[in-house]
């Protein structure tokens, strides 16, 4: 089984890099508070800094990870609930929650986001594809050849939604509708939870010559917050030669999984 994941992968990756430009993964001079390396403060003091190849400020194609430490790489401020989401709702929510982590259930928006496993992004011109190493979270797809979703009659609403990107600058905007409102991991970041109505603006960027990719993402939920409920992600950039693997997976059969599970807390 893993090496036909990573067949698949490397499939995957070989035809999407045909339609990107070539990533360097060499930090830029100075980067991390010091020279970069060859430069006059390197061993032996001899020849200049390295030059330092541009990324394409586009290509978010390659392996990404959030920072183990959940106080870094994040910033969730509080969300704005309305009054009528109550902490008797909220726990509704989570004790749902539990039961899709319980029964390894498609995790879905916005989970699938935050996850301690390395994500595999590859871009073209018409598509991006977000993979993971989680069997409970399966791939995301952002269609970038079309401007308006699916009508919502003629398309089967998922945990992911249905996500369209266009380019502003070198900012890819992603937007995301017609969620299933009681499938998969439900609560957002900061507060609050995802219905049929939620809405989510994504705004992808790279920063530091291609060494870090920066998501800002933005709820908009009639039903759930006062205004806009925006947080954001930073995702490290894995060594080019990283080999992606097969990662845990879920097993909802496993009865000291499902005891251990009880014991905890939502």
């Amino acid at each position: 089984m893993r090496n036909r994941w990573i067949t698949f992968a490397g499939a995957l990756a070989c035809t999407f890099a045909f339609f990107v430009p070539h990533v360097s993964t060499q930090a830029p001079a100075g980067e991390g508070g010091g020279p970069a390396r060859g430069g006059a403060a390197g061993r032996g003091g001899r020849g200049g800094a390295e030059p330092v190849v541009p990324v394409h400020p586009r290509d978010l194609s390659g392996y990404w990870i959030l920072p183990p430490d959940s106080r870094d790489g994040r910033f969730v401020p509080d969300a704005p609930l309305l009054p009528g989401i109550t902490r008797q709702r909220l726990a509704e929510v989570a004790a749902k929650d539990r039961d899709a982590v319980r029964y390894c259930n498609q995790i879905g928006m916005p989970a699938a986001m935050g996850l301690g496993t390395p994500y595999n992004v590859r871009i073209t011109p018409h598509l991006m594809v977000i993979l993971t190493e989680y069997s409970a979270a399966q791939n995301r797809y952002i269609y970038l050849n079309r401007k308006e979703h699916i009508p919502d009659e003629a398309y089967d609403r998922g945990v992911y939604g249905d996500s369209i990107g266009h380019w502003e600058n070198n900012v890819l905007v992603v937007d995301t509708t017609m969620f299933l409102p009681d499938r998969g991991i439900l609560s957002i970041p900061g507060g609050g939870f995802r219905t049929a109505d939620s809405k989510l603006v994504e705004r992808f960027q790279l920063l530091k010559n291609g060494q870090v990719l920066q998501v800002v993402s933005t709820w908009t939920d009639a039903k759930v917050f006062k205004g806009p409920h925006t947080y954001e992600y930073r995702y490290n950039r894995m060594p080019r030669d990283y080999d992606g693997r097969l990662g845990s997976g879920c097993d909802p059969y496993d009865q000291e999984r499902v005891d251990f599970l009880a014991k905890t807390k939502p």
